[in-house]
């Protein structure tokens, strides 16, 4: 499992899994820390903000507010909010490709086809619950993107897209999928599904297996086969998140 997904989600409170109460930590916080440290509180006060009021809606007072720092220390890390919009952006589709990737390959190598989905599907979850301040400005204001900053992670989009169709397509050769699923529109429903989730799902209220076994069985009906029987996942190792 990615070291994105491995923080134990009873290090925090229900308080300090809300995304913006991460965020106003910084300000009382950011003058302990080394000069070093700045670029990563700059880039988590403002995943908090974007998240929660929007790339328009936030301003870069706002975000050296939320810091503690001067608005002219900002220009010292990015040349402007755009940039800083980027960098999020990049780190939550990262995390969650890193996430996906990782559940699928701790799998024991007799795994089949709806073994690796099904696990994409957990790593998936996983991956935008568990990073949410930075998954959540990707998914809630997608449409403010500035274009700019769509045009160049668009590649990184569409590595996370061929993964995707990689795992369906290898179910349907194999003969796991009802014959008359259309892959493509299957990848978006499950993928859509999925991240719809960040704007009802509430982490600080309980664990996210509930979440991932329901996702799981919403989607029971594509498949003409069974699961693996006892097949064994192991479980992601539990520690203090790490940037990656």
């Amino acid at each position: 499992m990615c070291s994105a997904c491995q923080m134990s989600e009873y290090t925090l409170s229900p308080l300090e899994r809300h995304p913006m109460a991460r965020t106003r930590k910084h300000e009382a916080t950011s003058r302990e820390q080394p000069a070093t440290d700045s670029r990563a509180l700059i880039l988590d006060a403002a995943a908090g903000l974007f998240s929660t009021f929007g790339y328009a809606g936030t301003g870069l007072r706002q975000i050296a507010d939320e810091v503690g720092i001067r608005p002219a220390s900002v220009y010292h890390h990015f040349e402007s909010k755009e940039r800083i919009l980027e960098e999020i952006l990049r780190t939550g589709l990262t995390q969650t490709l890193q996430c996906t990737r990782g559940a699928v390959e701790v799998l024991p190598p007799e795994a089949n086809p709806r073994d690796r989905v099904e696990a994409a599907i957990a790593g998936h979850l996983r991956g935008i619950h568990e990073n949410l301040t930075y998954t959540s400005t990707n998914l809630r204001f997608h449409g403010q993107m500035p274009p700019d900053v769509g045009k160049r992670l668009r590649p990184l989009r569409e590595n996370y897209s061929d993964y995707w169709r990689t795992l369906l397509d290898s179910a349907r050769r194999h003969g796991w999928l009802h014959p008359d699923l259309d892959v493509s529109m299957l990848r978006a429903l499950i993928l859509g599904g999925l991240n719809r989730t960040v704007v009802w799902f509430d982490r600080g209220k309980g664990p996210i297996e509930p979440l991932i076994r329901t996702s799981i069985l919403a989607f029971s009906g594509i498949w003409t086969k069974e699961r693996s029987q006892n097949l064994e996942r192991k479980p992601p190792t539990r520690s203090r998140k790490q940037r990656t």
